[in-house]
């Protein structure tokens, strides 16, 4: 259980960097708050934040929920839940710094953001499917 929440700590410590950007972006582009809008670059920024914020709403709980049922079934569950929070964290990093240079490009960063995500969801109603059963 410890890698799981290495990972997920790991997740919620790279939301707080993006978040200290958005705040260095503000002062550097002159976008004072309220203002959640007004220089394009603060706007990508912000977006890496929020974009982010939704991702982590399932991821996190994608990640606890795959590692426990995996565990419950005898697998390595929390082993392969960090792996693909490792992926996940990696994916995120990619997508930050492909949407702040062009947000065209963000679509392998989010990929590798999205995948693992829904795997984890898939693979916990197989696990809890096998369990029921």
């Amino acid at each position: 259980m410890e890698l799981t929440v290495l990972v997920a700590t790991l997740a919620l410590i790279q939301f707080i960097y993006f978040s200290m950007l958005v705040g260095k972006a503000r002062g550097q582009y002159g976008v004072h708050a309220p203002a959640t809008s007004g220089h394009p670059m603060f706007e990508r920024h912000l977006r890496v934040q929020m974009n982010t914020l939704e991702q982590l709403v399932v991821f996190v709980p994608a990640l606890f929920m795959f590692s426990w049922a995996f565990e419950n079934q005898g697998w390595p569950g929390h082993k392969i839940a960090a792996a693909m929070g490792v992926v996940w964290i990696i994916g995120r990093a990619l997508y930050a710094r492909a949407y702040v240079k062009e947000p065209k490009s963000r679509g392998p960063g989010f990929g590798l953001t999205f995948l693992p995500t829904v795997l984890m969801i898939l693979g916990t109603l197989v696990a809890v499917f096998k369990g029921l059963l």
